[in-house]
């Protein structure tokens, strides 16, 4: 699965670009996509316009790609690690953790093929048994009921950034077409 880690990350970072200061873009600085809230975070001192691509992947792999435990998801599913990578570094790893858990939540029948979730958006050993015991249960077509699910909820979130701030419409026709388009 190391290929398809790498394959991704690369994407990502060819995808994002280089270097990046928009004013009206929350994010703010960023090179290859990452912030520099996040560089400061994983010890890069230097001048944003400057930081390795080495750790940018490191920091994509660390802290976006570990704590999502997309190892084990891409053992899976290729198509949902991709929507759960993406929605953890756009819109923060506990917010695609949560929106996962909700999901396999609300199709668990009550309760009928594992205990709820908390869903407090750390993945964790019990989201990724119940993730297990839903793909077991509900099969191909449950996987692709779950991915689109999830890719819902990324979208719904991308449209309520903008609803409760106009200045983000700018940026939502290519949030969307990106999440579509994974």
């Amino acid at each position: 699965m190391n290929a398809l880690k790498n394959r991704l990350i690369e994407e990502l970072i060819e995808r994002e670009g280089g270097y990046v200061n928009d004013p009206t873009d929350r994010g703010g600085e960023t090179m290859y996509g990452i912030t520099l809230k996040t560089a400061r975070a994983h010890g890069y001192q230097g001048e944003m316009a400057l930081l390795p691509y080495e750790m940018a992947f490191h920091i994509y792999q660390s802290t976006y790609w570990a704590p999502l435990k997309l190892d084990e998801v891409s053992q899976h599913s290729e198509t949902l690690t991709e929507q759960l990578f993406d929605f953890g570094i756009n819109s923060g790893v506990p917010r695609a953790a949560k929106a996962l858990q909700t999901t396999l939540n609300v199709m668990n029948n009550r309760q009928t093929l594992f205990a709820d979730l908390n869903a407090d958006g750390i993945f964790g050993s019990r989201t990724l048994t119940a993730l297990e015991q839903f793909l077991a249960h509900r099969k191909r077509k449950g996987l692709q009921v779950l991915t689109e699910s999830v890719r819902g909820l990324r979208i719904a979130f991308c449209i309520d950034i903008a609803v409760n701030d106009e200045s983000q419409e700018k940026y939502q026709f290519g949030w969307i077409t990106r999440i579509v388009e994974l």
